[in-house]
């Protein structure tokens, strides 16, 4: 590639690296019509006003690129409110910048001497840019990992504080508005809000719980969500069968602790062993040059 190729090929990257940045950096217009459509989808924006812009993230959503982003992390896109247009937006657009900075980079050191022109360094930022593209996708993976656990972890806390109420002779319902007021956190917070607007939904305690559940795969709270459900509708003391839920999650949090704690164990064992045997070798030396000069090694 000539100097001529090579600015016409960094031009190109540069265009692509600000459009990308932009799209990156642009926010959704706050209006009526974006309002509406959050609420009631695409039939509400049809109503009430122009139709939503199809952008090249959404095309690509319905496409090849969201059929993959669908069967990679299923249903786990819920979990942290992503969508697969959100999914591709973000790849692409760490590809993009990765790949605008390598080539600035490599153009640079090239104009000034500093590096030999050749075709690999094309060869060298594509690359770059597609590691980018899947280290973002790993944190979208290791974000939706970590949502699930927290949500187990608040799902496990408000079963046991519901637990603990009943204990105290308190009602269900009193039980529960008893677990909403003592937990904490964001997950906690969600299960929170959800509980919260069901009765200005229409909806029954028992339907938010389980479809809470239902959404972020928490069986738990479906199992628990029935029990209300019998509770409210037949009478039934529920008592001895939260207690058991409960203590059949605690069993289960207990056994993740301790797999957790194995895996931290199996992943220290590599550097302790490269540790005890450098300093070893380390604390062997002298002795062994004493011994190889004493023998006229």
């Amino acid at each position: 590639m000539n100097p001529l190729q090579v600015g016409a090929l960094a031009g190109l990257l540069f265009a692509g690296g600000v459009g990308c940045c932009a799209r990156s950096l642009r926010r959704a217009p706050v209006s009526l019509a974006a309002a509406r459509h959050r609420l009631y989808g695409s039939a509400g924006a049809a109503q009430g006003g122009s139709p939503r812009t199809v952008g090249w993230a959404d095309t690509a959503a319905v496409g090849a690129p969201g059929r993959w982003v669908v069967q990679h992390f299923g249903v786990g896109l819920q979990v942290v409110g992503l969508t697969s247009a959100d999914v591709i937006t973000r790849v692409l657009t760490s590809a993009g910048i990765v790949l605008f900075a390598v080539v600035c980079a490599v153009s640079a050191l090239m104009a000034l001497g500093l590096l030999p022109l050749s075709v690999l360094w094309p060869l060298v930022a594509l690359a770059l840019a597609v590691i980018a593209g899947w280290l973002t996708v790993n944190d979208i993976s290791s974000k939706i990992d970590r949502r699930r656990r927290e949500l187990r972890q608040a799902a496990n806390d408000f079963v046991q504080l519901v637990a603990v109420g009943l204990t105290t002779d308190q009602s269900v319902e009193e039980a529960v508005r008893f677990a909403l007021a003592v937990g904490a956190g964001g997950a906690f917070d969600a299960l929170r809000a959800e509980l919260d607007t069901a009765p200005q939904r229409g909806v029954a305690v028992w339907e938010a719980l389980d479809d809470f559940g239902r959404r972020y795969g928490v069986r738990e709270l479906s199992e628990f969500a029935a029990s209300i459900e019998r509770q409210g509708l037949q009478g039934v003391s529920i008592s001895d069968t939260v207690a058991s839920l409960a203590a059949s999650m605690r069993a289960k949090a207990l056994d993740e602790l301790e797999r957790d704690a194995d895996k931290a164990n199996a992943n220290l064992s590599g550097p302790t062993i490269g540790f005890v045997v450098t300093t070893i070798v380390f604390l062997a030396y002298p002795l062994a040059q004493r011994i190889s000069d004493a023998f006229g090694g």
